[in-house]
């Protein structure tokens, strides 16, 4: 057996916790630390020690995201009621961004923050905002608001997105702004039980 399937053969059984008295595991006690800004600084002085600095620039390395060692150490403090799960939410983001700094200090370049996105999303995204600009541009070349650009320089915009065809959208005529008759520019008067003037 690999150390891997050892770690996971070592793993909780499901509902195994139910089975336990309550107050035997260390998450049944009450927090150590009920101040978020003093739960902040016992993280901040952990990444600082020496041993685990470079445990978790090793991990970073590897390229585990830092999402995820993120959210395993604060889980472990939640676990061991070092802070609460709230405290651990409140903290988080400050923490991720320290990991990073750790990360770029220890000359870690191509470490992952775990929010990056597919090259499938951004070429979604590209295409779209491609499609959305060229509409936008012909629009305003339609109109004469863009000098020395003519509907010419805008054709052949349509482009396929996950295997349909959109076609180039036609600049859409500006709303003609129609006088209403009097008669419906007035508003009726109100009826019914609560109306005022009955």
């Amino acid at each position: 057996m690999s150390a891997m399937n050892d770690i996971l053969m070592d793993g909780p059984i499901p509902g195994e916790s139910l089975t336990q008295e309550f107050g035997t595991m260390p998450f049944h006690q009450a927090p150590e630390i009920d101040d978020p800004v003093e739960a902040l600084d016992y993280h901040l002085d952990r990444m600082l020690e020496p041993k685990i600095r470079k445990a978790m620039a090793d991990v970073l390395e590897l390229g585990i995201p830092v999402k995820d060692l993120n959210l395993g150490m604060l889980r472990a403090a939640v676990y061991d009621s070092t802070h609460s799960m709230d405290t651990m939410f409140t903290i988080a983001s400050v923490t991720h961004e320290a990991l990073e700094l750790l990360a770029e200090e220890e000359g870690i370049d191509d470490y992952k923050t775990g929010f990056e996105k597919s090259e499938e999303e951004r070429e979604n995204e590209y295409t779209i905002e491609s499609m959305k600009a060229k509409k936008l541009l012909k629009k305003h070349a339609a109109t004469g608001d863009l000098e020395g650009i003519t509907e010419s320089d805008l054709e052949g915009t349509e482009q396929e997105i996950s295997g349909i065809v959109v076609a180039s959208m036609e600049a859409e005529p500006e709303d003609a702004m129609v006088d209403m008759p009097e008669e419906e520019q007035q508003q009726e008067a109100p009826r019914g039980l609560m109306a005022r003037g009955m």
